[in-house]
């Protein structure tokens, strides 16, 4: 009897630690950029659909495995673009030890990340 109580314990547990992913849990799972632009108030686009907020603003990147094309501007100012280029998160090599987690990893983009430098970004439209 206290054999199996151990034994379902055992497979609960594993149950758990198999339906998530390395990145899932300890990667780094943010996707909000923040865009500021000289002056405030500048349209911003994202995959060339226009968005209703204006400058300073900010944007959660949906799909983790393509670049996102972001473009900034005002009236009688120079339009300036920059890409958002998502990248492998080293943690997810972890997955090799526990295969269902890279599915889950791969099914809600977590074992891909954005670079710190591309987190934030400051524009001057009319310089």
């Amino acid at each position: 009897m206290r054999f199996k109580k151990i034994a379902a314990l055992g497979l609960l547990t594993g149950a758990v630690i198999s339906s998530t992913g390395c990145s899932t849990m300890f990667g780094d799972n943010e996707r909000v950029v923040a865009i500021n632009s000289v002056p405030n108030g500048a349209k911003v686009v994202v995959n060339n659909v226009a968005l209703n907020d204006a400058t300073p603003t900010k944007i959660v990147v949906s799909d983790m495995f393509s670049p996102t094309l972001i473009s900034v501007q005002t009236k009688g100012c120079k339009v300036q673009q920059f890409t958002i280029d998502p990248e492998f998160q080293n943690v997810g090599f972890w997955n090799i030890l526990l295969w269902p987690g890279f599915v889950v990893d791969a099914a809600t983009g977590d074992m891909m990340k954005i670079p710190e430098n591309q987190r934030v970004f400051n524009v001057n439209l009319c310089q």
